[in-house]
């Protein structure tokens, strides 16, 4: 609890530093005036909000590079401890817990699905907090320059979170399902691979190799879809983010 108590307090400066970011960018975009028909530079002015923003963006980069170590230590430690209580739960099931289930799939568990909760640990949860931070400090600083416009903004929110509701739960159902494939997969390889001359001393090769093919063909069709909706996702917000900036410039000329 106390690496994740550091992982959210340098989240917290990394994202105000990040806001902070683009208020001195508009100071130094101001320091240059149009007076008599000719652009006038305050030089002075123009350096000094340069130094701030050359040392804020390197402490800023510091603190991104504690926010990397603390994540990847926090789901490395998480996975390491699941995986310890993973091990001693199947050690004490008895035979006939463990003989219920695909010998590919149990391992699928334990490795497979246990790194995606690492890759939710070390990305999602961060990027989550992150991602409310930076929402309620730009709402502040856009609401302090011009409260119409960032109304107009706003616009595009419901649509937004309809649009990633829908994918959402698209994408999970393949998600999840790709999983349940995969697990299967790999306790049918793990079996008849172990069990191969008692596949041959009965003659199932080819009943065999026709229920391998089954499944396989139909994790990859699964897997299809699942990343052709996870890849929609970036293009859709991408469309709505450009959809609000061109709404915002239309009304603030």
């Amino acid at each position: 609890k106390y690496f994740l108590i550091a992982l959210l307090l340098t989240m917290s400066l990394v994202t105000i530093l990040e806001l902070f970011g683009p208020t001195l960018q508009g100071q130094a975009i101001d320091t240059i005036k149009l007076k008599d028909g000719k652009f006038v530079v305050d030089l002075p002015l123009l350096r000094s909000i340069l130094v701030k923003m050359l040392i804020l963006f390197g402490v800023s980069a510091t603190f991104t590079y504690v926010q990397g170590i603390l994540s990847a230590k926090i789901s490395q430690d998480t996975v390491f401890s699941m995986r310890n209580d993973l091990f001693a739960k199947i050690s004490r099931l008895s035979i006939g817990s463990i003989d219920g289930h695909r010998h590919g799939d149990l391992m699928s568990r334990m490795t497979n699905d246990v790194e995606n909760v690492s890759n939710a640990v070390s990305q999602s949860i961060s990027s989550l907090f992150s991602s409310i931070l930076t929402f309620v400090g730009a709402l502040y600083f856009m609401l302090r320059c011009n409260v119409i416009i960032t109304l107009v903004a706003f616009i595009t929110v419901p649509l937004t979170l309809l649009v990633s509701a829908k994918l959402a739960k698209f994408m999970r159902r393949y998600f999840v399902k790709q999983q349940i494939l995969l697990g299967k997969l790999n306790g049918e390889v793990e079996e008849m691979v172990i069990g191969y001359k008692t596949v041959v001393s009965y003659g199932k090769e080819s009943e065999t190799i026709e229920r391998f093919d089954q499944i396989s063909d139909e994790l990859r069709q699964t897997s299809i879809r699942a990343r052709v909706f996870g890849s929609i996702m970036g293009p859709c917000m991408n469309f709505l983010g450009n959809l609000q900036y061109v709404l915002v410039a239309a009304f603030g000329i």
